[in-house]
This record gives structure tokens, C-alpha cells and sequence, in this order.
């Protein structure tokens, strides 16, 4: 596409300017010729190991209640990964037969027995686990691993029918290996775990620009009454309530960024007051610099149309070394523009950040993540390095929202139990006008583009979650568990159960399939679809912002209760903040919105980079 943008560009600016010399039927002869170039070649594709070490890890990271036990399953696996390779095999022979025989046969070699219903890997029988005087820690253990390496074998089947070359067992070996030894190393080195006692907490928040101040407002609520609660014993206080991991994309990963400081001890304040100043108080000048050249240079050498400079500085103040080892995960999201894959760097996993790195230097990897997942394609550059523990990943990296706008699987694949998405956009696209020319369509193109992943994503994530627990489920009646006891109700599994989410219906969630409801929630919160003005590209304007800023407010004040639950928060303090009237929460919120013209004090409406 790359030789068709120059004369595209020099049409539009021809048109522009009153000039008649370039009619359409050039720019159609322009855009139908044969590309003459030179041939370049084409990036090399990920090897065959690093395929399946990624399906390897994304298999088997989760949440666990002892991940120092569940890293040695895990790496006993990667050593002796016969009956994951058998599975394999068996799956790619019998590709378009009945496949039921790789499974369980009545020769009782199926993968079921070989791995579920015997010793492997370490994994304690269930006789052995249930007997244990200490607690079922090591049983639901068991079961979650057991259920994620059962996965394994059919995604490797997938990949070999997908390349259409058959791997030898050396290269998957290898592969599993990598990939269980990486998942081992995660779960290990991550602050939080499951805790039978409290769900797993997490939010997921949407890209969107300026329009984050609608996700801004909603979580600088849920802060604010976490703030009044949090340290305090019951019945007044929650505890040590908190949200376990962050995930978030473009404005979303900034968003994100606060919640992990909020829960840095002495952060609280802090965060909130940066939440709502640089969600109702940054205009563009704060932001970036414009690359201010001829068009017709974005055909060329020019990358953007801006630099995130501003937000460099931004993260200087947001990210503190404490966060690199707080109870909470940051996960940004990126997108790679050579080979299309979806990064996700956390500050947490020690896949990206090099051995023994300072806290200054994995500081600046995560600024790094977050500037990738802000830099939307030819409007701003893109950021050129990601961390990671090889050394920096250097390439072309831009907005996740290109493939991950919602990154609600960055949740599900780290074990999440509960999770509260907020998306800037409603359910459905906004209507548009109809419109007048070809730049609105492209405009109106791109708008439909972004939107499409986010469905498709959130309801790819939600099946993910029931499927993965009910093959939990599965593994623990296969183990001669009670039904109770494979459904997580009681005997010592967090006993409150949230109720349905508003918008689980949409994506069809747990709530449907009964015996995984209590191992998995979500809930959804839209931007309201109408009544509020919508920021478009970069523009930020606290005219506009302030109002999405009291909307996310409100929003979150009317849902109170339903969130308040799915995290399972609890307390007098906490209610008490429920029960005050939408009014009241409002007026505190617009009081302490400082005025347009404060936001605009001293700053030039544009910057030129140098």
C-alpha cells in the first residue's frame, strides 16, 4: 500500500487547494498499476518452536493457590512431554474421524488416563490430594493444571494442519519445554495468586483517546470508595479488597497505569488526583509535538503525524519503582506491525524484562509498552523497542487496538476470576451521517474496523473462561471429587457468589453454564450512547473530556452495587458509599473539575518537534 500513498496524498491536497490537474481516473490508473518496486523480502515468520512455546505458556499460565507447586508440574511437564506429544499425533491422524479414541479408549492409554487418572508430572493423586489434613489447596491445583496441559496437545495439532509441514517431535518437544518453563517462571515471580478465600480481580479497559475519561471517571470512582475502605477491619472496613491485575489498551493501558500505582501503599491519593487531572485537564499541547512537514513526506520518511513526547513525561510521573513490586499486574497491549502478533508486556513477568534488570530500566521498558499501545497507525510514530528478557525487542509497534481493543483475554489467559470490562464505545457502533465524500467513508471505514475486533474479542475471551473452567470441571468429577466440590461451592471457596452482570447476557457469560458460574464473572460497562459529545483522533479538549470524566462517574455510581459484589467488596464504608444519591456523587465530582481556561493556562495550542 505503501506506493499507492504518495499520489493519494497528492490528490487530497490537490483537491484541497482548489487544483483541478490530478482527476480521478489518474488517481484510479495510479491505484490498478502493477507494483514495480523492487521486492523487498518479507520478514522472517516466527519459528516453529517459538509457536509452540507461546501455545505452550498461554495453555498453562493461570492463576494457582501454590505457584511455587504448580511452576515444578509445570516444568516436570516441559522434561517429559511424551503424552502431550502422543496427543498430538493422535489428533493430526485422525484429522476428520473420530477423534473420541485420543481422548480415552478401552485400552485405557487415552490422554484422559494417562494424565488425569494417573501420577504425572509430580501431580498427586486424588486419593493422595483429598487426604491431605492441610486443606483442597493442592487438589483444585491439580485439577486447574491438569485441565490447562490437556489443552496443549490439540493446539499443536492445530498449528502442524495450519503449516501444513509436520514438526518432529525434537522441534515440539523443545517447544513444550520453553513454553512450560516461561509459564513456570510467570506464575512464580507474579505478587498476586488465587486465594480460595476472595476472587482474583481484575479490570480490563477499552482504547479510545480522550473518550478514556468516560473509563477515567468510572474507575476514579471504584478508587475513591476502595480509598475509604481499604486497611480497615470489618464490618466497617474491606480489608486488604483490591484488584489484582489491570489489563488495558492505547488509553486504557494509561488508565491502567493508575490503578497499579493506587495500589502502591501511600499512592492512593495520588493516583486519583492524576487520574482526574489528566482525564479533565490535558489538552493536545500536553500530549505530543506535531511532525510538521509537507504531506506528501508521509509517503516518504515521516512515520506520523505526531510524537508522544508528552506522554513520556506523563508516565515519568505515573510509573514509581514501589508499582514494579506491588499486589497488582499491569498489562499493556501492543500490536507488531511486521508479523501482526499481539504483545502483552507486564510488569510482572520476567519474560520482559532481562535478568537482574534495575527498577529504572524496567521502568522505562513498561513506558515503552505503553507508548506501542497508544501510537495509532500514520497518526503518530510508532515506538521502536519493547523490553524483554533476550534484550530489547526491537521493530514497528503500534495501537493494540488494532487487533486487542479490549484485551479482556489478557485477563482470562492470567486466571482472572472476576472481571469488570469498561469499553468507551457502546454496545454498537455510534450512527453516522450518510456520508458525502470519500474521506468520510474512509473515516467511517476505520471507525467500523476498530470496532469489530472489540466484539469479536470479548466474546472469543468469555468462551475462553467457561471453556477452560469447565474442562476444570471435567478433570475434578474425572477425579472422583463430589459435585459440590468440582462446582466450588463451600468448604472453603470464597462463599459469595456476584450476581449477574448487566451485560453478561450480550456475550452470553458464565452465568449460563451453572457449573463454572462461581469460578468465573464478568461484568460490562458502555459508554453511555447518547447525550455526550465524543472525542474523535487525538483532540483533546477539556470541554469535551469533563463531561465523559462525571458520565464514568455516574455510571459507576449506578452499578455500584453489582461491582461492589463481583469484586467481592464488603463493609459498612463501602455500602455507605452505594447508598448516597447519583446527585451527590455528581456535584462532588464536577466541584472538584478545575475550569477550562485553568487547563489551557500557559500552554501553546500546538507543539512543533524539533
Amino acid at each position: 500500500m505503501r506506493r499507492h500513498l504518495k499520489p493519494l496524498l497528492m490528490f487530497l491536497a490537490a483537491t484541497a487547494s482548489g487544483c483541478s490537474f490530478m482527476r480521478t481516473d489518474v488517481l484510479l490508473d495510479t491505484l490498478n498499476a502493477p507494483d514495480t518496486s523492487k521486492a523487498e523480502p518479507p520478514p522472517a515468520r516466527v519459528a516453529a518452536v517459538e509457536r509452540v512455546a507461546g501455545l505452550t505458556r498461554a495453555q498453562l499460565t493461570d492463576s494457582y493457590v501454590d505457584p511455587a507447586r504448580a511452576g515444578a508440574w509445570m516444568e516436570a511437564l516441559g522434561a517429559s512431554p511424551e503424552a502431550v506429544l502422543d496427543m498430538a499425533a493422535c489428533l493430526v491422524e485422525h484429522a476428520g474421524n473420530n477423534s473420541a479414541s485420543c481422548y480415552e479408549n478401552d485400552a485405557r492409554t487415552g490422554y484422559v488416563d494417562r494424565t488425569v487418572k494417573a501420577s504425572m508430572w509430580g501431580v498427586p493423586l486424588p486419593a493422595q490430594s483429598f487426604s491431605a489434613a492441610a486443606s483442597a489447596d493442592e487438589e483444585v491445583d491439580a485439577e486447574r493444571f491438569l485441565s490447562n496441559a490437556m489443552g496443549i496437545g490439540p493446539s499443536i495439532a492445530a498449528v502442524q494442519q495450519s503449516l501444513e509441514v509436520p514438526l518432529t517431535r525434537e522441534v515440539l518437544a523443545q517447544g513444550i519445554q520453553r513454553g512450560a518453563a516461561s509459564a513456570a517462571a510467570y506464575v512464580r515471580a507474579r505478587s498476586w495468586r488465587r486465594d480460595l478465600q476472595r476472587p482474583s480481580n481484575a479490570v480490563v479497559l477499552s482504547g479510545g483517546g480522550a473518550n478514556g475519561a468516560f473509563s477515567a471517571g468510572a474507575m476514579w470512582r471504584l478508587l475513591g470508595i476502595l480509598e475509604q475502605c481499604r486497611g480497615k477491619p470489618a464490618p466497617e472496613g474491606c480489608g486488604d479488597a483490591r484488584i489484582d491485575l489491570a489489563a488495558g489498551t492505547s488509553t486504557g493501558a494509561l488508565i491502567s497505569t493508575l490503578v497499579d500505582l493506587f495500589h502502591t501503599p501511600g499512592q492512593e491519593a495520588n493516583a486519583r488526583r492524576l487520574l482526574l487531572g489528566n482525564y479533565t485537564c490535558t489538552v493536545e499541547s500536553d500530549l505530543y509535538c506535531v511532525n510538521s512537514t509537507w504531506l506528501w513526506n508521509l509517503a516518504d520518511d515521516t512515520r506520523g503525524l505526531v510524537k508522544f513526547d508528552g506522554i513520556y513525561s506523563k508516565l515519568e510521573q505515573f510509573i514509581q519503582p514501589e508499582m514494579l513490586h506491588n499486589g497488582t499486574e499491569l498489562v499493556s497491549v501492543s500490536v507488531d506491525f511486521q508479523t501482526g502478533d499481539v504483545f502483552s508486556v507486564s510488569d510482572q513477568d520476567p519474560a520482559d524484562f532481562k535478568p537482574g534488570a534495575s527498577d529504572k530500566l524496567r521502568k522505562g521498558g513498561m513506558a515503552h509498552a505503553i507508548v506501542a499501545s497508544i501510537a495509532e497507525p500514520v497518526l503518530s510514530n510508532p515506538a521502536g523497542m519493547l523490553p524483554s528478557a533476550a534484550g530489547d525487542r526491537t521493530g514497528t509497534y503500534y495501537d493494540g487496538g488494532v487487533r486487542s481493543g479490549l484485551p479482556l483475554l489478557q485477563a482470562v489467559q492470567r486466571g482472572a476470576e472476576r472481571v469488570l470490562v469498561i469499553s468507551t464505545g457502546g454496545m454498537h457502533p455510534s450512527p453516522a451521517m450518510d456520508p458525502k465524500n470519500a474521506m468520510s467513508v474512509l473515516m467511517r471505514t476505520i471507525d467500523l474496523f476498530v470496532a469489530q475486533p472489540r466484539v469479536a474479542e470479548v466474546q472469543q475471551a468469555e468462551l475462553l473462561a467457561v471453556t477452560r473452567r469447565m474442562g476444570e470441571y471435567n478433570v475434578c468429577t474425572l477425579r472422583g471429587a463430589t459435585e459440590d466440590f468440582c462446582r466450588r461451592k463451600g468448604m472453603g471457596f470464597h462463599p459469595r457468589l456476584a450476581g449477574p452482570g448487566a451485560g453478561q447476557a450480550v456475550w452470553m457469560g458464565s452465568a449460563r453454564f451453572d457449573q463454572v458460574a462461581s469460578s468465573w464473572r464478568s461484568a460490562w460497562m458502555f459508554k453511555p450512547e447518547t447525550g455526550l459529545a465524543s472525542a474523535s483522533g487525538y483532540s483533546f479538549t477539556p470541554e469535551v473530556m469533563q463531561p465523559l470524566f462525571v458520565a464514568g462517574v455516574e455510571s459507576m455510581q449506578k452499578r455500584c452495587k453489582e461491582v461492589l459484589s463481583l469484586f467481592d467488596i464488603q463493609g459498612t464504608l463501602a455500602a455507605n458509599e452505594c447508598a448516597r444519591q447519583l446527585v451527590e456523587v455528581s456535584d462532588e465530582a464536577r466541584a472538584a473539575l478545575p475550569s477550562p481556561a485553568q487547563c489551557r493556562e500557559d500552554k501553546p495550542e500546538r507543539r512543533t518537534c524539533d
